[in-house]
């Protein structure tokens, strides 16, 4: 990766892992007057389910599966930030499980922070990637989490939630996204706030930004 080149940083975990929080927290890190960008995988699902009715969608579509991604848009959308090229990024509607055909234009950042439960997925991407984040949280407290979120934020039935876990999250969670904690640099472990896995991303963070010797 050249000089000049934009730092990406991938912050991977199951589904309620914490991911936001410890990506807030690499945000203090960085100095203000860089400038700084939250990428959620989340709004890279594919345009496909974008005609399926929002109950069957939850009924029926695995959004924890791999092939759910648009993955050719995400390496693009990836490698133009690196380089510091514009790029149109989707949003995405949680209620309605939804990619929507409106998009945001993006470039000019300094450091890219790529989240999501798939972010360490792709080995092009993991190549790209300066550093590498796996956050590892009991299933219990995961389960938790989402059971909260999805009730209180995006109106989701008791029963519909439970379902979905046993058959989607669980599996998809032992299948595809804890795999991917062997391609990590650092393994944040949850309790509370683990400040002491904190303090050694700071290091390592401070670290990068040194300037390059020639």
């Amino acid at each position: 990766m050249s000089q000049n080149s934009a730092v990406l940083i991938c912050v991977c975990g199951g589904s309620g892992s914490g991911k936001t929080t410890v990506t807030e927290e690499i945000k203090k890190i960085f100095p203000k007057k860089l400038k700084l960008l939250h990428l959620s995988l989340d709004r890279f699902y594919k345009n496909s389910l974008n005609n399926l009715n929002v109950n069957y969608l939850h009924d029926n579509v695995n959004f924890d599966h791999p092939k759910s991604f648009d993955w050719t848009l995400i390496k693009k959308v990836i490698n133009d930030l690196i380089n510091h090229k514009s790029v149109k990024v989707p949003y995405y509607d949680y209620k309605k499980s939804k990619r929507l055909n409106k998009f945001e234009t993006l470039k000019n950042y300094d450091v890219i922070i790529f989240e999501g439960i798939l972010t360490l997925y792709d080995n092009e991407i993991n190549q790209k990637a300066n550093i590498k984040i796996f956050v590892d949280t009991p299933s219990d407290e995961r389960f938790i989490r989402r059971f909260l979120r999805d009730t209180n934020e995006r109106g989701r039935k008791t029963a519909d939630i439970i379902k979905q876990w046993r058959t989607i999250v669980r599996p998809m969670f032992n299948l595809f996204v804890l795999p991917q904690k062997a391609n990590a640099d650092i393994v944040i472990p949850w309790y509370n706030f683990n400040n002491v896995a904190i303090r050694t991303l700071n290091a390592s963070i401070k670290e990068l930004l040194k300037p390059k010797k020639k």
